[in-house]
């Protein structure tokens, strides 16, 4: 549909005017004049006296025009080049300068105005991304708010933009803002799930506080406890009430067992005094004083295995039993003498000069780490280290006793850390493993496999035998941690541990004195090689260290003690002394 401002496509007289048809109310007359400015008649002037009526002239449509147009065909593309608007404006326009209507030509004023605006809205829009079609109407509406004086002497009154995606372009929005809605729901679920893992952690954290506090504080009421075999029964009992029958049995057993070596005891004591009655140590004269200061609550028995000679004097006085003894005279004291489980005291008289007989030993067992650097810091002590492995084993198997006494277990890290040896007694038939090397140096994982093997393996052996002394564990460093200060947690986790083990730690190459200090457990069980020391004899000087104190450390168990001695051979330094 065209829209034209002029009235008449040819001239003509100006009588004929009046005669055109739908002539609207507010027209301009244009005279063509040759060789001179066109003269124009409007409703101002029409009232003056024109020349002639048959003057040829043009009418031009003054009045004001209003047009809605969907510009569904006429892409107004967004920045991306790929997607595109689509249009609906209100456009109102008039005739302003007839005279260039008319030289121009004007058929259609309609395609003017909306050349003119699709013009400039795709300039616009081609500013703004497809997303922000409400931004792009707005700019429009602006750049739209004057008049706009058109060239071919039209005036744009009056325009307003609705702008929107196209059916594509809306589709597409679509999807990115579904899009970004799932993003968002999974970065919210992320959030979530960290907030569950922290809250976890942090339950788990409490809890494991809560267990230490409840250990230790076991640990202090049995410390006040003597913890023999029925009360651990009695003990048992109080938590498990419903293992009555099976603990009644285990004390039957028991009381059993104590009979039996009191019966053996007072045997032995028979015997011993016949043995002194032959020999004629003893006299039969001096029997009530043997029975009642040294055999105590056994005479009764023994008074009937005693020869008849013994019974008929046992009820005489005590005089001296023999040259160099005497029963006990004023300022000599009796001292009470353990008995087996289920016996009576015996009382032994402490007569000056004597010396008292050794007591038993007890036998205790201690587990042995040795945690050896196998990164490539320390690949050149590597055949050292070995050595001293091999060593350890010719050491333990030639002292059977001290074996027995002490369990090793090897372990070595780098990157990892693994089990070269599991926890086991070392005899000549012990393989001792290769030290295998490995990228990287990191710390943690040898505490943490440490956490993982020290509690439950101490657990393993507390069931095996009585006594179970505190894991020792020997930690050779040659390269700097790459997980530093990360390993510092893991160490702490496991000295918090209630089988925690006493760390002997050990730097050489170029580990110094402040990173073996935090390893070691207590400053006097950190040593340093001395400063330029070259690696391949500071292991060999390690690997004494590592042998001494084995050796010192199985004596003392098996004397049912805890000795954890450092002596330090030529090339090593106590790390204390090292600053």
């Amino acid at each position: 549909m065209t829209v034209s401002l002029i009235l008449n496509e040819r001239p003509i007289p100006r009588s004929q005017v009046g005669e055109l048809p739908n002539l609207p109310p507010s027209v301009a007359i244009v005279y063509p004049v040759e060789g001179a400015p066109w003269e124009v008649e409007t409703i101002r002037t029409r009232t003056q006296r024109w020349l002639g009526k048959n003057r040829s002239c043009y009418a031009v449509d003054l009045s004001d025009h209003r047009r809605i147009a969907k510009l569904s065909e006429t892409p107004l593309t967004c920045d991306d080049g790929g997607h595109r608007f689509e249009a609906r404006i209100d456009v109102g326009f008039r005739a302003h300068d007839p005279v260039r209507l008319v030289r121009g030509n004007v058929q259609d004023a309609q395609s003017v105005v909306y050349g003119h605006l699709t013009h400039q809205m795709r300039l616009i829009a081609a500013g703004f991304p497809i997303t922000e079609a409400p931004a792009a109407q707005t700019r429009m509406n602006q750049a739209f708010a004057q008049d706009i004086h058109l060239a071919e002497g039209i005036t744009i009154y009056h325009c307003t933009v609705q702008l929107e995606p196209d059916t594509a372009s809306r589709e597409f929005i679509r999807r990115l803002r579904e899009a970004e809605r799932q993003r968002k729901l999974a970065e919210q679920s992320i959030v979530l799930a960290e907030g569950q893992a922290w809250g976890a952690e942090s339950v788990e954290d409490i809890k494991h506080q809560a267990r230490l506090a409840r250990e230790e504080r076991e640990r202090k009421v049995l410390a006040g406890v003597q913890l023999d075999f029925a009360g651990l029964v009695r003990e048992h009992l109080t938590k498990h009430p419903n293992d009555t029958h099976e603990a009644m049995g285990l004390l039957m057993r028991l009381e059993e067992s104590r009979l039996g070596q009191a019966e053996i005891q007072e045997q032995r004591h028979v015997e011993m005094v016949k043995y002194l009655i032959d020999k004629g140590v003893v006299r039969d004269v001096d029997l009530p004083g043997v029975r009642n200061g040294v055999l105590g609550a056994s005479g009764p028995g023994m008074a009937g295995a005693l020869p008849q000679s013994g019974r008929a004097a046992a009820a005489g006085p005590a005089p001296a039993i023999g040259p160099g003894h005497a029963v006990p005279a004023p300022g000599h004291q009796a001292a009470a003498v353990s008995p087996q489980p289920g016996q009576a005291p015996v009382r032994m008289w402490n007569v000056p000069g004597a010396q008292p007989a050794p007591s038993a030993p007890a036998t205790g067992l201690v587990p042995v780490y040795v945690v050896l650097d196998a990164s490539a810091a320390a690949s050149g002590c590597a055949t050292e280290l070995g050595n001293a492995l091999r060593s350890l084993q010719t050491l333990l198997a030639n002292s059977p006793d001290v074996s027995a006494a002490v369990r090793l277990s090897v372990l070595s890290y780098a990157d990892t850390a693994e089990v070269l040896l599991p926890l086991t007694e070392v005899t000549w038939q012990t393989g001792i493993p290769d030290l295998r090397g490995g990228p990287g140096c990191r710390y943690s994982p040898a505490f943490r496999k440490l956490l993982d093997l020290v509690p439950l393996e101490t657990e393993r052996l507390k069931q095996q035998v009585a006594r179970v002394l505190r894991p020792v564990v020997f930690l050779l460093a040659v390269g700097d941690a790459e997980d530093t200060p990360q390993w510092g947690d893991v160490r702490a986790e496991l000295m918090q541990h209630k089988y925690h083990p006493h760390l002997v730690a050990c730097g050489i190459g170029g580990v110094g004195d402040r990173t073996v200090e935090r390893l070691a457990s207590r400053p006097e069980l950190g040593v340093v090689a001395v400063p330029g020391a070259d690696l391949a004899q500071s292991a060999v000087q390690f690997s004494v260290l590592l042998q001494n104190t084995v050796l010192h450390l199985g004596r003392s168990a098996l004397a049912g003690g805890m000795e954890l001695r450092l002596d330090c051979p030529q090339g090593l330094i106590p790390v204390k002394n090292a600053s």
